[in-house]
Order: C-alpha cells, then structure tokens, then sequence
C-alpha cells in the first residue's frame, strides 16, 4: 500500500541522527521499534491484547486537524495504560528546524503509557530536550 511506504519513509527519517539536534534523531527509539498499521475511520481504535510496540492508526484523509486531534484526546482521556499521540497530515511540527509530522497521513500513534515514560526517562540524562521548544515539549510529555 502506498501509505505503508510513506509511514516507513517517515519512521526512516525520524529515525536519522541530526546535527541540528545534537546528533540525536527526532525519535531515537523508533528505528528499532516494532509497528502494526491500521486503518480504522476512529470509532474502534481498540490496542490488540497482545504486546506490542506501536501502533499506526491511519485515519481517513478527509477528516481535519481537529478532528484527529480529538479523537486522540477522546482516547487518552479513556486509557490510562495508552498514550495516543495525534498526528495529523495538515499539522507541521517540528523540533529545531527538524520535521517531526509525517505530513501525508492523519495518524493516531498508540502505545503503552509505562514503555513510553521509561524511553523518555533515558532522554531526560541527555541534552535531548535542550532541542525542544518548550510549548511543543510540554505538548508531547503532557499525554
């Protein structure tokens, strides 16, 4: 599928070290990360019962930023085991310069709440962080 090698392409570079952010890539824990994609309109985001690392949700290219956006926040006010992280392909972010959207898919990205706040806990001993607009930052660790 045409979206499957675009979120690969996208996992790749957010996979790549970056001189702007100290050498670090925009994720440094994705690159080895296990990942299902699934298309879904929303209503029946439900994580598997087995383990997993990621989950890409890809929802349909007509809804609107807010829309994914709230259907992220629906689900995280739901799941306190889950983090939904909302990407949508009409929202640019960035960190220093650095692209951090995927910018071709609305995407909801789930996973385990614990192995999340573990990987950024490695982070917080680095200069990872420093990189980080303080807005976008307090964003992204507030789910």
């Amino acid at each position: 599928m045409l979206e499957a090698g675009n979120i690969k392409t996208w996992i790749e570079r957010i996979s790549s070290p970056n001189t702007e952010l100290g050498g670090f890539p925009v994720c440094p824990f994705a690159k080895n990360a296990e990942y299902s994609i699934i298309h879904t309109d929303g209503s029946d985001i439900d994580p598997p019962p087995w383990d997993f690392e990621l989950i890409i949700y890809v929802l349909p290219e007509s809804y609107t930023q807010q829309e994914v956006e709230d259907i992220a926040t629906e689900y995280n006010k739901l799941s306190k085991e889950f983090v939904f992280l909302p990407d949508p392909k009409d929202r640019y972010t960035e960190i220093s310069g650095v692209q951090t959207s995927n910018g071709n898919h609305n995407l909801i990205l789930c996973q385990y709440r614990q192995k999340l706040n573990d990987a950024r806990a490695k982070l917080k001993d680095t200069t990872y962080y420093d990189y980080w607009d303080k807005k976008y930052l307090e964003e992204i660790l507030g789910t």
